[in-house]
């Protein structure tokens, strides 16, 4: 609900201009599907055999001859994922060569693979910050949700190792069922290695290239998930910040309820396919990393006319009125991927994320007895 809390007052300034005139700002490469965890929820891993069925890594050398493409429609951010980008072959002098162009790399990881020489690596070529995944507060959670047993204790020593470096890290976290008894500690622990934390409650039902069925089950009730939402909210923030976006949060709900709101224009607002994009690895440029389609394959033309295309097709999404009107609208999580995985279209609405953002409201009115 927040896409855009990572970045620095400068930093939004730029994404708004390249969000006003369609510059392709910000974007991710997801270098590989491949990854040493096999986490129950994921939509992106596949085994080496199953990924060879379907095609092959890209080599460095196409990478950086999109990238210089990249850099000179505009890029400025990009964002290294997969799977499990360390395992990308060559990703130092893939990260090396980024660097040169002059683009601010942030990379997500598991940070199991993250030792002294990768932590001293990156101490000596800073990127923008390294965001970790942490899925449980002990070795117990990963065996059992990540299938890798001593996960926690890899985890924890690389922040350490990251942060002797002075290597900026923070930890992000996915809450399941399996994990939601884990979320205090591992608020805890991040407050107490002085590490930002976020986690995200809401899991979206999608399968992408794995085509395999997604556990719904595992996700949370739409009541847990908001009070876990709210708790993460208030470890993120210092007091005065969590009560100026709760403030706002609420304004704007109110604001909605008293009237009508215009639903003539119910296209996408997000960032995604404006100014901001992904390119999954086998080389298709997408509107963001949960969306299938439009789809682009980039390396059959140049960024510059695959990102014409993705714009063009992305003007023709339109969502649901209903949601467009619906006052409650700035805590729910629709969008053009949420709306059409839970309900099979663009267009469609859900139950679940409407339970979601009223059980979220709810969350912020219930802090202050006044209200």
């Amino acid at each position: 609900m927040n896409e855009l809390s990572d970045f620095s007052s400068m930093e939004l300034s730029l994404l708004q201009h390249a969000y006003s005139n369609g510059i392709p700002i910000n974007g991710s490469l997801e270098l590989l599907p491949l990854c040493n965890m096999d986490c129950s929820m994921c939509y992106v891993r596949l085994s080496r055999e199953a990924m060879e069925q379907v095609g092959q890594l890209r080599t460095i050398d196409e990478w950086l001859m999109l990238a210089g493409q990249m850099r000179s429609a505009g890029v400025l951010f990009l964002l290294l994922t997969g799977g499990e980008p360390l395992l990308y072959p060559n990703f130092r002098d893939l990260y090396l060569e980024l660097k040169k162009l002059g683009i601010i790399l942030t990379i997500n990881t598991n940070g199991t693979l993250i030792d002294k020489s990768w932590a001293q690596f990156f101490g000596a070529h800073k990127p923008r910050r390294i965001n970790i995944s942490l899925y449980g507060s002990n070795n117990q959670t990963y065996k059992t949700l990540c299938h890798y047993s001593d996960g926690y204790d890899k985890v924890i020593n690389a922040i350490l190792l990251l942060r002797e470096n002075n290597v900026d890290v923070k930890i992000n976290c996915s809450a399941i069922q399996t994990n939601k008894q884990d979320i205090d500690k591992i608020l805890d622990i991040c407050s107490s290695l002085r590490v930002p934390v976020h986690v995200d409650s809401y899991m979206y039902p999608a399968t992408r290239e794995r085509k395999a069925d997604y556990p719904i089950q595992s996700r949370l009730t739409p009541k847990d998930a908001a009070a876990i939402w709210h708790k993460s909210l208030k470890a993120e923030m210092d007091e005065s910040q969590y009560c100026l976006y709760r403030e706002s949060l609420l304004k704007q709900v109110k604001q909605r309820q008293n009237i009508v709101p215009d639903t003539t224009d119910n296209t996408m607002q997000c960032m995604a396919g404006s100014c901001s994009f992904t390119i999954n690895w086998q080389g298709c440029m997408r509107p963001c990393v949960m969306l299938d389609s439009p789809s682009v394959p980039i390396f059959d033309s140049s960024f510059s006319e695959g990102w014409t295309q993705l714009r063009q097709e992305m003007a023709r999404i339109s969502l649901c009125n209903d949601c467009t009107a619906c006052a409650y609208r700035p805590l729910c999580h629709i969008c053009a991927a949420s709306a059409l995985y839970e309900s099979g279209s663009h267009q469609g609405k859900s139950e679940y994320l409407c339970d979601l953002a009223i059980e979220s409201y709810r969350q912020l009115k219930g802090n202050y007895q006044n209200d």
